[in-house]
């Protein structure tokens, strides 16, 4: 199924339920993914900057707030990564 970015083989793999259960969320993804573009049309027609903001606040929402850590290495972990992979320094 192309939407869903499955070969063909994957596909005839599938139980009968399972594949006509993906070809019914096709639709209504689609659907979702309209009504979506649309609002957005219509926000920014409107050039209501409130509106937009609250557009925007929404869309923020949707996403979420991704974790970021700070990566910090240990002393000696490469050389000791190195011993493992029985790499030798050149």
């Amino acid at each position: 199924m192309r939407f869903y970015s499955m070969s063909h083989e994957s596909v005839y793999a599938l139980p009968l339920t399972t594949f006509w259960m993906l070809d019914r969320n096709i639709s209504r993804i689609k659907a979702e993914e309209d009504q979506r573009q649309l609002r957005l049309s219509l926000v920014a027609q409107a050039g209501d900057q409130e509106a937009i903001k609250e557009y925007m606040t929404e869309l923020s929402t949707a996403v979420g707030n991704p974790v970021i850590q700070k990566a910090a290495m240990e002393q000696g972990a490469m050389n000791r990564l190195k011993v493992l992979m029985g790499v030798q320094d050149e």
